[in-house]
């Protein structure tokens, strides 16, 4: 890299973060990164390799990138925090970090580089370094191979045997290509407000594991569903309310659409030790499907719920009590 552009791998110093964090609210304003300050400082090394790329402009922070791949697979990498200082735009600096990160994740074994992004300079940017916008989303996908991010998906999603856990800082990036896949459901999961991107633009990337987060930190749990290579193929989440009440909620790849019930009961059943045990799902008036599923379960409706938004459309839902509980 250029002498004023350099690499830290996480953990990075804590001096650095101090300066970082301001530069980000700098340029994206308030917003917190989807990237906490402790794993920063290292407390997913288990799980992921971390690396920043910056540049500096007569000892200024000038430009950032960073980058996120996948240990235990690590085929699959995220993309964030790319920032240009404004006086510093139009010299080609967020052009040459990204590129650099692109080879620094094809020489790790990545295959696959996921960022989020609404901003149309931006895109072109990247889409001059090779990715792709996603069909019905705000998200863009590097494949270093050079076929299309759909047919990457199409392929990515095989494997036999599958197991579910309560889900680790391991699942932050397999996470993203099974909500980036176009599903049946309108609503894939009530608690984190994900829906199908048939039916809404997901804006969101490296933000989806901080939204299912959230669950673990209202005194509820979430579970993966992976295959044995690490692909997270399904998600539960079980979210306490402020009645003490558990929603219940899961979504899978058509492929392992057999692993629902399993991450259903699951997430019920942590519900059950964290709490007395009341569960219920919300589910779109419009995903019969999901609903005549939770009915096979025991749930059944008890009134309407709330309604969710789908890209400005409003779509009722219905509240369903699992019974006995």
């Amino acid at each position: 890299m250029g002498v004023d552009s350099m690499r830290y791998e996480v953990p990075i110093p804590e001096e650095l973060i101090d300066e970082l964090f301001p530069f980000w609210a700098s340029i994206f304003g308030a917003v917190l990164p989807d990237i906490a300050r402790e794993v920063f400082l290292g407390a997913e090394l288990d799980y992921n390799g971390g690396t920043l790329f910056l540049r500096r402009e007569a000892d200024r922070l000038a430009s950032t990138c960073f980058t996120m791949q996948s240990k235990t697979l690590p085929i699959l990498a995220g993309f964030g925090e790319v920032a240009t200082e404004s006086r510093f735009r139009g010299r080609g600096f967020a052009t040459e970090l990204c590129s650099r990160a692109v080879e620094d994740v094809r020489t790790g074994g990545g295959e696959a580089f996921f960022l989020g992004t609404v901003n149309p300079a931006a895109a072109r940017v990247y889409h001059r370094l090779g990715w792709r916008k996603l069909a019905g989303a705000n998200v863009m996908a590097n494949i270093l191979s050079g076929e299309s991010p759909e047919a990457f998906l199409v392929d990515y999603f095989a494997g036999d045997r599958v197991t579910i856990a309560e889900s680790s800082p391991a699942d932050r990036i397999p996470m993203i290509p099974l909500i980036l896949c176009p599903h049946d459901w309108q609503v894939l999961d009530a608690n984190t407000k994900v829906c199908s991107t048939r039916y809404a633009t997901q804006n969101s990337c490296m933000g989806l594991y901080v939204r299912f987060g959230r669950v673990r930190l209202s005194g509820g749990a979430w579970f993966a569903a992976k295959t044995a290579e690490g692909k997270v193929v399904g998600l539960s989440t079980a979210r306490r309310d402020d009645g003490g009440a558990f929603q219940i909620d899961a979504f899978a790849h058509a492929r392992y659409s057999d692993t629902w019930e399993e991450l259903v009961q699951t997430a019920i059943g942590k519900s059950q030790e964290l709490g007395e045990g009341r569960c219920y799902a919300v589910v779109s008036v419009e995903d019969e499907e999901k609903r005549s599923w939770f009915e096979a379960l025991g749930f059944g409706v008890t009134g309407p719920g709330e309604e969710f938004e789908l890209d400005g459309r409003r779509v009722a839902s219905v509240r369903m009590e699992r019974s006995g509980a």
